[in-house]
């Protein structure tokens, strides 16, 4: 995995069987968001990329990369690459105050994910192409009882789901110049799912009552990167990923689920010929995003601010066959300690998260990966000193933890 740039048989391979098999698989799995790592984005979805907490903004090893930093493709060998994510995620909510859920007092929400993304590169003559279908985002709850007391006694149960779900295509391309920095640049186009019965302003439900609405959307990617024998920079900058607006939901939400600016910059050193250390930084921009910075009065968000990660990961080629990795990854949590009750259908407040890697060359052709993420618990109280949900739900907590892993396949040629 260190190494790059390996010269590989040629072969012929079935771009559209699996292309349609990945397409198949994501469209099965739809109904099934996943917990978010940051703010309502996945730490990743790709196995190379996950066993290293998602550092390696200047370390490219898959597909997965043209919507990383696409200008890393430069040193990439022509591929495709799948991976099948799972997650586990627990969510538990113990409403308070005078609008809190009293009657059940606990509520919990776990269960499984799987979500399935796949990638292709191929090297042209000068730079190259790559791309892929990726799910960078998503978020879900669903309590068995509402979260306050009023929808719990007479507004059947309501105000305890929310599923939102982002499926982006990339189109990338990257050029490397004679100085060695390469620049890509990358097309990202969406579709974005949501449904909730989350209460609103008038403290009713939603009218669309749970059912799913659906928005496109469109961004850009751009990226920088050089490497030299043992050290390599890079850094990559996505734009505000505009999208239309959920219009089915007009009574809850004022703004479109636009996912904000996002800045990742790193470097990679190799301490050994077959160790690299990979570091790096992220900055996701969520108090300029209507529906996730603004205040709730007045803006009708959910009062998010900005997250900064840091993100270390190790890579051990013990064999030449096979790879370690290890991982560790901090990302301050968007939400607040006076947003905590409004914050209980979107969870998001993880911030650790530890992960592990193996891959393993079976040939030339053909590798397998498999990566383990552990985020521990983190828990949050809500002080009574923000919004009006938050002062008619002082002292409600939020808990949320989980785990994944993820099996991925490249195909090599």
């Amino acid at each position: 995995m260190v190494s790059r740039k390996k010269n590989y048989a040629a072969c012929t391979f079935p771009y559209h069987n699996y292309g349609c098999v990945g397409l198949a698989l994501i469209v099965l799995f739809l109904g099934l968001p996943a917990l978010a790592g940051e703010g309502v984005f996945l730490l990743g979805n790709d196995a190379l990329q996950l066993g290293r907490a998602s550092a390696g903004v200047a370390s490219p090893r898959s597909a997965y990369w043209s919507y990383m930093n696409p200008a890393s493709m430069v040193d990439l060998d022509r591929r495709f690459d799948m991976n099948w994510y799972s997650v586990f995620g627990r969510s538990e909510f113990e409403p308070r105050g005078l609008l809190g859920n009293r009657v059940n007092d606990r509520l919990v929400a776990e269960g499984f994910t799987h979500i399935v993304s796949f990638g292709a590169i191929t090297p042209l003559k000068s730079g190259a192409l790559g791309g892929g279908v990726f799910i960078p985002s998503g978020s879900r709850v669903e309590y068995p009882y509402s979260r306050n007391i009023i929808s719990r006694l007479f507004q059947g149960n309501q105000d305890r789901r929310l599923a939102y779900q982002h499926i982006r295509g990339v189109l990338a391309y990257a050029h490397e110049f004679d100085s060695g920095w390469a620049v890509g640049l990358g097309l990202h186009l969406s579709l974005s799912r949501f449904r909730s019965d989350h209460i609103t302003l008038r403290t009713l439900p939603a009218r669309y009552g749970n059912k799913w609405d659906s928005a496109y959307g469109a961004g850009l990617g751009i990226g920088i990167y050089r490497s030299w024998d043992r050290f390599s920079v890079g850094a990559n900058y996505s734009s505000r990923h505009w999208t239309q607006s959920m219009k089915k939901y007009s009574d809850l939400l004022n703004h479109p689920l636009d996912t904000p600016r996002v800045a990742q910059a790193g470097i990679a050193y190799k301490v050994r010929p077959n160790v690299e250390v990979a570091l790096d930084y992220k900055w996701l921009n969520w108090k300029r995003i209507g529906t996730y910075g603004s205040p709730l009065f007045g803006g009708g968000g959910f009062g998010w601010r900005d997250q900064h990660s840091v993100k270390v990961g190790v890579e051990w080629e013990a064999h030449p066959r096979w790879t370690f990795m290890a991982g560790y990854s901090f990302s301050n949590t968007p939400i607040t300690d006076d947003n905590v009750f409004l914050a209980a259908l979107v969870p998001v407040i993880v911030e650790h998260h530890i992960t592990a890697g193996v891959s393993h060359k079976v040939n030339d052709n053909h590798q397998v990966h498999l990566a383990a993420v552990y985020v521990p618990p983190n828990k949050m109280r809500d002080t009574g000193r923000g919004d009006l949900f938050s002062r008619l739900g002082k002292g409600s907590t939020l808990k949320t933890s989980g785990m994944s892993c993820v099996l991925g396949y490249s195909y090599l040629w």
